[in-house]
């Protein structure tokens, strides 16, 4: 009895509130991949929760109690977020993403997918630190030894004045960026400090030094023959965005079933393959994909660019077919204000525009019109037009969490692979597969095929390599390390019936390439200068700069990926070959980092200035 009370004496004791704090504060280093061998973190973060709460108990403040809970708790819950945040994008969470819940909440079986057990670790504290509060709050009021109102008062200011130091940095030493680009209060309130800033004085260049950059971009390297330019001019152009799809399903065989027959079929002749091809979104996923390959432009981490600079003037590949008198289409399965669609796509060029509200919804597999019917009705719809036309497709039944129906699972999954989200990927992939291959029956059955090139791409990565054993299900599968530089690796497919064409490209390109490369074949001729991809059927060499899941300044470039550290700062950043996986020397390769951190800058220049406006006069 007595080991008992001495335990429950321990439990109750305030002090015991400090221990929690400090495990708190582990479990959140270790879910964001800090060091928490760094005790200098660990011990930081948990003194300012201490010293939170010692203050707000000795304050004699009379709603102390209820501003004690709303910060303790708004804190973990952000602590919650970033751990959530973290486990799918590889960056902490920014109050810029607090525009993207309406997004996430549309998608609530991918939310909950994201989940990690070990998160709720940091929110089961609250409880106890409610108790300790209320009594250490009675104790006080009781002692007559709360009478130092003026050390309290210092002590707070030493302790604001050093978190506001160390998230402003202002003497931008390397020591205090490494620790508040980690340590949770210095790196949210150097956050909240950049947006503020940002949101009454932005630096901006003048267009000459944004062209400056494009052009040293694009204009460094000697070009090779463009002998298919034009090949494709006059015809109808399908593009395709294919939710979640890796490269490494293209031609692959799982438990002696081909995952991607009829892509497979696509490849055999009359296409050209770029399968070195690189997802480089930000933090708006599908969004993002869309709109750095209809416009050749980079995406900001900020947020989506479709909420962000929804009405600037635009001269991607809809206005471009919109000028050669093509008619613009857009079709998704899902709701239209989904990433701001129905208010972006006119200023994309896209005129009409296709969603759940204004089609058949009695098929729907996941988050809206199964792939097979929407294809369907998007050649129902397009064979009426008199016109060529221009339809930009986005599927979405291969959509994380990857649940698909059971009458629809067609792959037969080895005993290992069952329940994971591995093998739902597996599925659901095979499914879109066989939509394709009944589009393209459609389109032979309504004499369009041989007049139509169909162009396909993924938008992003499906399986994350940082969750769900997707690094154990797929390195197993892969028979190699599984990492981002398969993870970030997606196909770009672009079939031309009747051309004769049978290429592999393997330069390596990213989603700035597609309009610079399309409009070569479709015998476009891109006037306004603001485009930040290369031709990749004329490049010599391959450039991908990142945005996120990456930190910013990373990038592919030819053979060679490159990380920048977590600090962004390039000494203690690391590169290795993306086929060896072999580390390489960082030193020759300053230069690109320059390039990727300044290829980004000026993008973000371009859409903040609106400068595409000062060359296109609708």
């Amino acid at each position: 009895m007595k080991i008992l009370t001495k335990a429950r004496e321990l439990i109750l004791d305030t002090k015991m509130l400090a221990l929690l704090l400090i495990l708190k504060v582990v479990v959140y280093y270790c879910l964001i991949d800090v060091n928490i061998l760094d005790n200098f973190l660990v011990l930081a973060s948990a003194l300012l929760f201490w010293g939170l709460f010692i203050g707000l108990t000795k304050s004699r403040f009379k709603y102390k109690f209820p501003v004690f809970f709303v910060i303790y708790a708004f804190f973990s819950i952000i602590m919650f977020a970033d751990t959530m945040y973290f486990n799918y994008y590889n960056q902490t969470v920014s109050i810029q993403q607090v525009y993207q819940v309406s997004n996430v909440a549309k998608v609530p079986s991918s939310f909950v997918a994201t989940l990690i057990p070990a998160s709720f670790f940091i929110l089961w504290d609250i409880p106890f630190a409610i108790y300790y509060f209320r009594k250490e709050s009675k104790r006080n009021k009781d002692s007559e030894k709360n009478n130092n109102g003026k050390r309290r008062i210092y002590t707070c200011l030493i302790s604001v004045s050093l978190i506001l130091f160390l998230a402003v940095n202002p003497f931008q030493n390397i020591f205090v960026k490494k620790i508040n680009s980690v340590e949770f209060f210095s790196n949210h309130i150097r956050d909240i400090v950049e947006v503020s800033s940002d949101a009454f004085h932005k630096e901006l260049w003048e267009p000459q030094e944004v062209l400056e950059v494009v052009n040293a971009s694009t204009e460094e390297e000697p070009l090779i023959e463009d002998t298919l330019e034009g090949i494709a001019k006059g015809k109808n152009l399908i593009v395709i965005q294919l939710e979640a799809y890796q490269n490494f399903l293209i031609g692959s065989t799982y438990n002696e079933q081909v995952l991607t027959p009829n892509i497979n079929a696509l490849l055999e002749q009359d296409s050209i393959y770029f399968n070195n091809y690189y997802s480089t979104i930000g933090k708006g996923n599908t969004a993002d994909a869309e709109f750095s390959t209809l416009n050749s432009l980079y995406p900001v981490i900020d947020g989506e660019s479709y909420r962000l600079y929804t009405e600037n003037t635009y001269n991607g590949l809809p206005w471009q077919l919109k000028e050669e008198g093509y008619a613009t289409y857009g079709f998704h399965g899902n709701e239209p204000s989904f990433w701001n669609r129905e208010n972006a796509y006119p200023y994309q060029g896209i005129d009409n525009f296709y969603h759940s509200e204004n089609l058949d919804a009695s098929d729907v597999i996941g988050l809206g019109v199964s792939d097979s019917s929407m294809f369907r009705q998007m050649v129902d719809i397009v064979k009426e037009e008199e016109k060529p036309f221009f339809s930009f497709v986005v599927s979405l039944t291969s959509h994380h969490p990857y649940e698909m129906p059971k009458e629809h699972c067609e792959l037969e999954i080895l005993p290992e692979d069952e329940g994971s989200k591995f093998s739902g990927y597996l599925q659901a992939i095979h499914y879109t597969d066989k939509a394709i291959g009944e589009l393209v029956a459609s389109l032979k059955e309504n004499g369009l095929y041989e007049d139509t090139v169909i162009a396909l791409y993924g938008d992003h990565h499906g399986l994350n390599c940082t969750m769900d054993d997707n690094d154990v299900y797929v390195g197993r599968y892969l028979n190699k390390d599984y990492g981002y530089e398969e993870m970030l690796k997606v196909p770009c497919i672009i079939h031309i019936p009747g051309s004769g064409v049978n290429k592999t490209v393997s330069t390596l390109g990213c989603m700035v390439d597609f309009l610079p490369t399309v409009a070569s074949l479709m015998g476009l001729d891109i006037e306004q200068p603001y485009i930040m991809g290369q031709n990749l059927l004329t490049a010599e060499h391959g450039f991908a700069a990142f945005t996120a899941y990456l930190f910013d300044g990373s990038f592919a470039y030819d053979d060679v990926m490159f990380h920048i550290s977590r600090e962004g700062i390039f000494e203690g950043s690391k590169a290795w070959n993306r086929h060896t996986l072999e580390e390489v020397a960082i030193d020759e390769y300053k230069e690109e980092y320059e390039k990727a951190v300044e290829l980004k800058a000026a993008s973000e220049q371009i859409m903040e200035q609106d400068l595409i406006a000062d060359y296109v006069n609708r």
